[in-house]
């Protein structure tokens, strides 16, 4: 139940500062150097801002400047704290919670709305969000929860004791606070996000510890409800009534384990994609979610999702609270509308960040054009494009990411294109452009020997490259207010030339021609193993869909001023991989506590890199065999640990899942990632049935008194002069008869 609440709360306090953030970037996402007249006339009227000023750009710039206009506003705002109402939001999830409806409405009813979530805008302008999350009741009976368990075992076996069980010594309640750093806005447009949570007896959590806290509270009090049932059910009756308890409980910790095993893929996820449009995306999501049995489907546009009862409900809600006296004039309607306009979309995560960008319709193109034609240059065509990175390294601290969103305007112009064959005696070059500098001039034609050119504007042309590094030329372009003509003339003999004369003057630009810029990267998929000290190397299949993105652009400079004329990205599979010298063996230290390494991924002899320039790595745990303690070595001790727990899953068919191997503090619960991990350590040997991948369950391995008495062997051994030679694989090989790489 801890871990319900405890998410919910968070879940709900992080969207008051979020819709804050988004409501004041609209309000205020206008440049206020070169749009003074624009926002005076606003300021004058107090009429309310829309969807379109925070997507503005003055034509002669191409980087919005909405955070510092947003730090402005800030300071500005009078209403500088007050409550968040959360009843709208509560009733839509009471009604939506389904089987467990009852749990929810405990949740924000009980447990969250009485106590209050607050919001204050610090002096610095740093947002900031609080509230407190009361005492579960851990004997309430509520779906899937504790309560649920214990309630059924009291009707079960007539023991109403066990409905009032103490654990008032479990502390999961407690205070959260969420601090959307917007005091950095007045240097950049990344901000930093806090997320922290201490418990009534002072423990602070953070966001990516929710599944290991919860776990460690199933576990405390799964050990109070085992001691109560041993007191309150008759003796002939405590096992089974145990057994049954452990089943319930194993379905919530399941389920925890299930959500733990989700955010850590998410957290070392490599993928990429690109869609025409965000519907695009919508349909990968659809298509993920029915593979996987899960009958919602996500409304086809963003259009639709903005349409929903609920989400109108909600963002009014937001608005009403943030903005009471209707200075925002912007409709979930106008929101979704604009996501579907946005195309090219390119997303990515990769180390824990997520990436994505996508390029939507200038508004203000007519504006752009006509100071690009003051200027002198030819205008082609001008777009938006709007970029965004979360960043959630940090998760696992009270500095848990940040988002940095920019939008900027890309001019555009076509690239020349030349073609050109030729003969003993005769040359002919036709060159079509549309202007790759964004100019009209003269052109000037000359011969030495029999010649034709055609030609519909001056030529430069851009050669497309793929490199690490750009190619550059700089070329002076003679520039004109108006439209010079050209002439064609041939010539049959070797010394004479013809020209081209106009009557209107001409200065000449700098053009710096940029034709490849490229970015390399990796993707992949990779999943964390278990290995033993004694192996000699790791498995290549810990990684797959391995794929290096070679993404470039494609462009040139005018007078300072940098046009886009092209991006894209090539791909290619990487199939031969290496961990380069890397072994179990040499990468296990005896130091390390937690067993865990990143071993660095290579190929054609260089460690691959992900989008942001670090290492691509694998996750793999390595310890001694046999130490199923987790203490870093193999003693009677971890012989003992297994001894008992092979007697208590011969008794009564209990299912491993109801017993922890090993007690070590990293093996919290049975079900956890440490005791599966204890578990591939204890398996020492084969007892007679094939070999089982390392990849194994506990529930799929054979882990008896044949281990317990291997393990005294090796360490018999190990601690004998006569075997202080010999190293621990051939200890190993000789105690089982097998070779451990079987």
């Amino acid at each position: 139940m801890k871990n319900s609440l405890f998410k919910r709360a968070i879940a709900v306090a992080a969207a008051a500062p979020l819709a804050l953030t988004q409501c004041l970037t609209y309000a205020n996402a206008v440049s206020s150097d070169t749009v003074q007249t624009k926002a005076s006339v606003q300021a004058e009227n107090s009429s309310a801002l829309t969807l379109s000023d925070i997507l503005y750009i003055p034509a002669d710039q191409t980087v919005s400047s909405w955070n510092s206009t947003v730090s402005s506003k800030l300071s500005t705002l009078t209403k500088r704290s007050g409550d968040v109402d959360l009843s709208t939001i509560a009733e839509a999830a009471i009604n939506r919670a389904g089987k467990y409806k009852d749990l929810v409405e405990y949740a924000f009813n009980e447990l969250i709305i009485p106590n209050g979530v607050k919001f204050n805008i610090t002096g610095s302008n740093d947002i900031v969000i609080t509230g407190k999350i009361s005492e579960p009741d851990f004997n309430r009976n509520l779906s899937l929860t504790s309560g649920q368990a214990l309630a059924a075992q009291a009707d079960a076996y007539n023991a109403p004791a066990l409905t009032k069980i103490d654990f008032s010594d479990i502390k999961v309640g407690g205070e959260f606070t969420i601090t959307v750093k917007a005091s950095q806005l007045l240097k950049s447009t990344k901000v930093p996000v806090e997320i922290e949570y201490t418990t009534t007896d002072g423990t602070k959590k953070y966001a990516g510890e929710i599944f290991d806290f919860a776990l460690e509270t199933m576990a405390k009090v799964k050990a109070k409800g085992d001691a109560a049932i041993e007191k309150e059910v008759p003796a002939q009756y405590a096992d089974q009534a145990k057994a049954d308890y452990a089943a319930k409980i194993k379905n919530i910790t399941d389920k925890i384990e299930k959500a733990k095993k989700y955010f850590e893929k998410a957290m070392k996820a490599e993928k990429s994609a690109e869609y025409d449009k965000v519907s695009g995306a919508i349909a990968d999501a659809n298509a993920w979610l029915k593979k996987h049995n899960i009958s919602k489907q996500i409304p086809a546009t963003a259009t639709d999702i903005a349409s929903k009862e609920l989400v109108g409900k909600v963002y009014d809600q937001i608005i009403k609270t943030i903005a009471s006296d209707g200075e925002i004039n912007i409709t979930p309607a106008e929101v979704g509308q604009f996501i579907d306009s946005v195309t090219d979309i390119k997303a990515s995560v990769a180390s824990g960040t997520a990436k994505g960008e996508g390029r939507f319709a200038d508004a203000e193109q007519d504006e752009v054009k006509a100071w690009v034609e003051s200027k002198g240059y030819a205008f082609v065509d001008s777009y938006k494009k709007i970029s965004a990175t979360v960043d959630f390294t940090g998760v696992n601290t009270k500095n848990a990411g940040s988002v940095d969103v920019k939008i900027e305007r890309v001019l555009v112009t076509a690239t020349t294109t030349t073609n050109a064959t030729t003969t003993s005696n005769e040359t002919t070059t036709t060159t079509t452009a549309e202007s790759t500098t964004s100019t009209t001039a003269e052109s000037t034609t000359s011969t030495t020997a029999e010649s034709t050119t055609s030609s519909t504007s001056s030529s430069t042309t851009s050669t497309t490259t793929e490199s690490t590094t750009s190619t550059t030329s700089t070329t002076d372009v003679p520039t004109t207010s108006s439209t010079s003509s050209s002439t064609t003339s041939t010539s049959t003999t070797s010394t004479s030339s013809t020209s081209t004369s106009s009557t209107t003057t001409s200065q000449p630009v700098d053009v710096t021609i940029t034709t490849s810029i490229i970015k390399s990267y990796v993707t992949a998929d990779t999943e964390s193993a278990y290995y033993l000290s004694i192996e000699d190397e790791f498995d290549k299949n810990q990684i797959s869909n391995i794929v290096r993105h070679n993404r470039y652009t494609e462009g040139y400079t005018v007078d300072g001023q940098t046009v886009i004329t092209k991006e894209g990205e090539t791909t290619e599979e990487i199939k031969d991989i290496t961990f380069g010298t890397a072994t179990p063996s040499n990468t296990y230290k005896a130091d390390n506590a937690n067993f865990k390494y990143e071993v660095p991924v290579y190929a054609n002899g260089e460690v691959l890199k992900d989008i942001n320039g670090n290492d691509v790595t694998v996750t793999v745990y390595i310890a001694l065999k046999g130490d199923a303690n987790l203490d870093n070595l193999v003693d009677s001790n971890d012989a003992s640990q297994v001894l008992a727990y092979y007697a208590k899953v011969s008794t009564n068919n209990t299912n491993v899942y109801d017993v922890n191997l090993s007690k070590s503090p990293l093996a919290v619960s049975p079900t956890s990632d440490y005791e599966e991990f204890a578990a591939f350590l204890a398996d020492v040997h084969f007892g007679g049935k094939q070999a089982v991948e390392r990849s194994a369950k506990k529930d799929n391995r054979l882990i008896d008194a044949n281990d317990a008495t291997y393990i005294l062997a090796y360490y018999a051994r190990r601690s004998s002069e006569d075997y202080a030679g010999k190293t621990d694989k051939e200890i190993w090989e000789e105690v089982t008869k097998l070779s451990v790489n079987k």
